[in-house]
């Protein structure tokens, strides 16, 4: 395995974690601290890199059990996100609280969430990190490397969910909710073998 076919590697990994950054962004609009937006890309480039690197040292030991799961758990987590998301529209629909802060969910993005969207977007790196026992050079360099990917990729992600938050207004959440959702419907279908 090559270094190109790493960055390669580390691109296809990183495209569910913009894709969640956009969503949070577009959820949570206008809301988030800087601390907070900057937990995504720091978060999932911490697991997309660490999660090979675990996979390379368990090795093929248990890397059939975790091919068989690993999809049906993504699509869990990711299912079970948008759900929250609309059930929290709906309920804040219904009651209808205007305040002058239009952030009523600014508690409900925490680094919790963030790390649990970090390890169902980086379960596939796991499975990854197998394959790397026959790479020519450090398996530092590669995670380093998709980690690194990853961080660049998230973090434009960032700016761009920021202006889709923007653009869509209060249709934004519903955004965010249909990227989990899509992302859930892509998990199973993988696991099904039919993408």
């Amino acid at each position: 395995m090559q270094i190109y076919e790493i960055v390669l590697i580390g691109l296809v990994l990183a495209i569910d974690a913009c894709a969640v950054t956009i969503a949070n962004c577009s959820t949570h609009k206008n809301c988030l601290t800087k601390a907070q937006e900057w937990s995504m890309p720091i978060t999932f480039a911490i697991f997309q890199g660490v999660m090979p690197l675990i996979g390379y040292l368990v090795g093929s030991l248990f890397s059939s059990v975790l091919a068989s799961i690993a999809k049906y758990l993504t699509t869990t987590i990711f299912f079970i996100l948008a759900i929250k998301i609309i059930v929290d529209i709906i309920k804040e629909s219904k009651e209808e609280i205007i305040t002058k802060d239009s952030c009523k969910r600014k508690s409900a993005f925490t680094l919790s969430l963030v790390i649990l969207q970090a390890v169902a977007t980086s379960i596939d790196a796991l499975a990854i990190g197998v394959t790397f026992i026959d790479l020519t050079f450090s398996v530092f360099i590669a995670v380093s490397i998709i980690a690194g990917v990853t961080f660049l990729l998230v973090t434009l992600a960032l700016f761009f969910g920021k202006t889709l938050g923007k653009i869509f207004g209060k249709y934004a959440e519903w955004v965010g909710a249909g990227i989990l959702l899509l992302l859930a419907v892509k998990a199973f279908l993988e696991a099904l073998g039919v993408l």
